[in-house]
């Protein structure tokens, strides 16, 4: 398993666990439609696709099967098994990956020949899993993709050498595959004052109900950040010191950190489950908004490294993406770009954000 990383951090260490992010690249062989969240679909596709390759026992379910704790499908896409003490806290826990989508835009129709990717993003244990991953998208064009199941093929394969970097490098084009470990940086010095778009909807439920642009404060973000970095931790790379797996900092500190500006809006989105045989709604928050206050430093790290982990529920399917943009009026600049496509005027010029 591999090791956590751990962050410097002032003058203690924050540690989280090891991440390997990677991008498919593929090619459409028939033309071929891209719903406008794409993120139930490659979903499929992935599951789908990882059971065929991996699975050697032929049940239909992964019930009972003594290969569940090393079975790359297993270990990604069912529940892992919770100890007495998180059964009681949580009702689900989170998966060893994430689904990096583009943000929901209109619906797209590909020509033959044309590219698109995927992005995921492995957590702690699952990092060993690049093989299968690689070896189960290879397999997955034969078997089409949405619903007209228009073939696709598997062209190259890139990972990210330094997190957030954004600088990727071809580990497979078709020969031999050649991962490699993806650093982590130091952690960047807190700013005074923090920007975050989200570009996938963010689903955060507290006080019994789901959060909405009027509802979402800096605290629930940051407990929700908390709680899914211990929680993969603890499940995915637990380190030596269990205390290290605490978010104790970040916690105290959850008063101190306030929402000082946004332009969120809400956005729905309805995915229709096979399994289960039903239409789910799955809407969140979008858009931009501006984290400050006396506590912001001891939340800073969970909210840097949260980039990569996501928030909130189904990030499975790629929700709760977001990234850091310029600290000084990210939310604001959002609006004024917002207001401008409105009157039909060219946005301002945008800022370069992480990759």
């Amino acid at each position: 398993m591999p090791e956590p990383a751990r962050l410097p951090a002032a003058a203690t260490y924050v540690v989280f666990p090891q991440l390997c992010r990677l991008r498919f690249g593929f090619h459409a062989e028939q033309p071929l439609r891209l719903p406008g969240y794409t993120g139930s679909a490659w979903h499929g596709v992935l599951g789908h696709a990882l059971r065929r390759a991996v699975c050697v026992t032929g049940q239909r379910t992964c019930a009972g099967c003594l290969l569940t704790g090393s079975c790359a499908y297993a270990v990604l896409f069912e529940s892992p098994p919770a100890d007495p003490a998180l059964a009681r806290r949580y009702s689900a826990l989170p998966h060893p990956y994430v689904l990096e989508i583009d943000p929901p835009a209109a619906p797209r129709e590909l020509p033959e020949g044309a590219g698109f990717d995927l992005g995921v993003t492995l957590i702690g244990a699952a990092t060993g899993f690049v093989p299968h991953l690689v070896h189960a998208l290879r397999g997955a064009g034969a078997h089409g993709f949405g619903e007209a199941r228009a073939r696709f093929a598997l062209a190259e394969v890139t990972q990210e050498q330094t997190l957030g970097a954004g600088d990727w490098t071809a580990i497979y084009t078709g020969g031999a595959l050649a991962p490699i470990t993806t650093a982590i940086p130091p952690l960047p010095p807190s700013p005074a004052q923090v920007g975050l778009q989200l570009q996938t909807p963010l689903r955060l439920k507290a006080r019994g109900h789901f959060l909405n642009a009027d509802t979402l404060t800096g605290a629930d973000l940051i407990r929700a950040l908390g709680q899914r970095a211990e929680l993969l931790l603890r499940l995915y790379a637990p380190p030596e010191d269990p205390a290290d797996a605490r978010w104790t900092d970040a916690r105290n500190a959850l008063a101190g950190v306030h929402i000082t500006a946004s332009d969120l809006r809400w956005h729905d989105w309805t995915r229709v489950s096979n399994r289960q045989d039903t239409r789910m709604q799955l809407g969140g928050v979008l858009g931009a908004l501006t984290l400050g206050g006396p506590a912001l430093p001891a939340a800073w790290p969970l909210l840097w490294f949260g980039q990569w982990l996501h928030a909130g529920k189904n990030t499975a399917f790629g929700l709760g993406r977001y990234r850091i943009t310029d600290s000084t009026g990210s939310a604001s600049r959002a609006a004024v770009t917002r207001r401008a496509t409105e009157s039909g005027q060219p946005p301002p010029a945008r800022l370069p954000t992480r990759g």
